[in-house]
């Protein structure tokens, strides 16, 4: 991950060349939909976690409070608990390193766009003050094409919805991950949807830089190592939301 912030002028560049190479990779599209047919045919369907999706750490009062917001892996796919998850990790990692209690629970459903988010999965956001709102979406929108100008607009009204129900004093945007790397993924429909991932990334960061209380943290970790994945080969095992809650943590605990 960078060590200093790029300058708007860097964001806006990159972020327009992505888009532009994006649009040209459009061209496969008859061929991407043929090995989409494919995939959903072929790939194992994991279930989502079971049982409660909300814990807590002790330690020293007052506690950290934390949500998860977003789709599939917050919602525990592939994975034996929601201690396993990203949000129930990072909980721990941020009070092990704080020496406060925490307590995090999580709002996230498979299969959900930021627009599937903020019509189904806001409403159920508890009226509860939080210290922390972890959203972690993007790998859907990929896959239905939402271009910048749609994600950003919902990650703003899901930033808006976020302030009125649970009032956060810092929002983490989760880097989509680098779906080019994804072990399922065939190629040329890997290239393309690894491309689409840079796009809302560059968007998300475009969307955090002026913003105190909004941090985009991109993946930075290899996404091509099979140790990070389930056996489908497409959502992140335990292993891998554990690397990921560590990332989260580094840059997440000095604003805290």
């Amino acid at each position: 991950m960078p060590t200093t912030p790029r300058s708007d002028s860097a964001l806006t560049n990159s972020l327009t060349r992505l888009r532009i190479l994006a649009t040209l990779a459009l061209i496969g599209t008859p061929l991407y939909l043929l090995q989409g047919r494919r995939l959903r045919c072929t790939t194992p369907r994991l279930p989502e976690v079971s049982g409660p999706r909300h814990g807590q750490i002790e330690g020293e009062q007052p506690p950290l409070k934390l949500l998860g917001i977003g789709e599939s892996p917050l919602a525990g796919v592939g994975l034996e608990s929601a201690e396993q998850t990203v949000i129930a990790r990072l909980a721990m990692k941020l009070a092990d390193e704080s020496g406060r209690a925490a307590r995090w629970s999580v709002v996230a459903r498979g299969g959900v766009t930021v627009a599937d988010t903020n019509a189904r999965l806001l409403p159920q956001v508890p009226d509860n003050d939080v210290d922390l709102v972890l959203i972690g979406l993007g790998v859907n929108d990929c896959l239905q094409l939402t271009g910048v100008r749609r994600w950003q607009h919902g990650l703003e009204k899901l930033l808006d919805g976020l302030a009125e129900h649970c009032r956060p004093k810092l929002v983490v945007l989760a880097g989509v991950p680098p779906m080019q790397h994804f072990p399922v993924l065939p190629r040329p429909l890997a290239g393309m949807l690894g491309l689409r991932a840079r796009m809302l990334n560059a968007a998300s960061a475009d969307l955090a830089s002026p913003r105190n209380d909004l941090v985009h943290v991109p993946m930075d970790f290899d996404g091509r190592s099979p140790e990070l994945f389930c056996r489908d080969g497409f959502h992140p095992c335990a292993h891998g939301h554990a690397l990921w809650a560590e990332q989260l943590a580094k840059a997440i605990a000095p604003r805290l």
